[in-house]
């Protein structure tokens, strides 16, 4: 896809990878659509951006469908038809299972997942019509390999590969030009993971260096942007079909992911509970 003259909207545009990401699509020439929850972040992000006079911003719970159908009326009609979509918006909160509040549960998986369904629903129709789109959706390495301490944010980011691998395949069938990617980074350095230890043979990546990845996938029409790319879209997936379980829990605990969010502070206050929080960049 010719990025040129598009308009992209994009969610947890804030800061982080939607920050990051929205002004890699402002270079390439589109117009943005910076949605996010936390206004004064957002007014922030929109102020860095504005002299390009090619953004908007629009404040939204893309956990409430109500407000992100609203939205997307909003930025059709201020921006104009939306070729590209960036499912960005993301929250963690790591802990044990039983020392999650069932609202902190509820909140990632309406965040994380759910919200890609309501703004796919609002803006697909009129990709379908005009026969043109990218739907890019963000998970993360652990939408590929679970680990302790993240169950919910883990179960929400498996969640998002298998509603954008089904989308794909209902798109293909109606025989539209409209792509799909999804989006599997290893630990981004947004803060979304701060105080967590990082796992042998891993660091922190860049979210320029994967914000140029989903751009290239994006023009190319690329199913899947998993970074760094061997380990995260090969060996990861092929060491779960041959090891048995338990040797597959084994090597995790070894390569210490067992114990990599013990010390999870993340953006947010970790005795608080996600109530209110941000939708954070992926």
């Amino acid at each position: 896809m010719e990025l040129k003259g598009k308009v992209a909207v994009v969610t947890g545009a804030a800061r982080g990878m939607g920050k990051e990401l929205s002004a890699a699509l402002l270079r390439e020439g589109c117009a943005v659509a910076l949605v996010d929850i936390n206004a004064d972040a957002l007014s922030a992000g929109f102020r860095e951006f504005s002299p390009l006079d090619s953004c908007r911003q629009f404040r939204c719970d893309v956990s409430k469908r109500e407000d992100v159908y609203r939205m997307a009326e909003a930025v059709e009609e201020t921006l104009g038809p939306v070729s590209v979509l960036v499912n960005n918006a993301g929250i963690v909160r790591a802990a044990d299972l039983l020392d999650l509040p069932d609202l902190d549960i509820e909140k990632m998986i309406a965040i994380n997942l759910t919200a890609q369904f309501w703004t796919c629903k609002a803006f697909l129709p009129g990709m379908i019509e005009r026969n043109e789109g990218q739907i890019v959706n963000y998970s993360s390495a652990g939408g590929l390999l679970a680990i302790p301490n993240l169950s919910a944010y883990c179960a929400s980011k498996y969640g998002v590969i298998g509603f954008t691998d089904a989308l794909r395949q209902e798109l293909r069938k109606k025989k539209v030009n409209i792509g799909c990617t999804y989006v599997c980074p290893n630990t981004v350095d947004t803060g979304m993971f701060k105080g967590s230890k990082m796992v042998a043979g891993t660091k922190l990546l860049s979210p320029k260096v994967v914000s140029e990845r989903v751009i290239r996938a994006i023009k190319k029409n690329k199913p899947v942007v998993a970074v760094p790319s061997f380990s995260v879209r090969y060996l990861t997936p092929l060491l779960k079909i041959l090891l048995p379980v338990r040797g597959m829990d084994w090597i995790n605990a070894a390569l210490g992911m067992a114990d990599a969010n013990d010390t999870w502070v993340g953006r947010e206050n970790s005795d608080k509970s996600l109530e209110g929080a941000d939708h954070h960049g992926a």
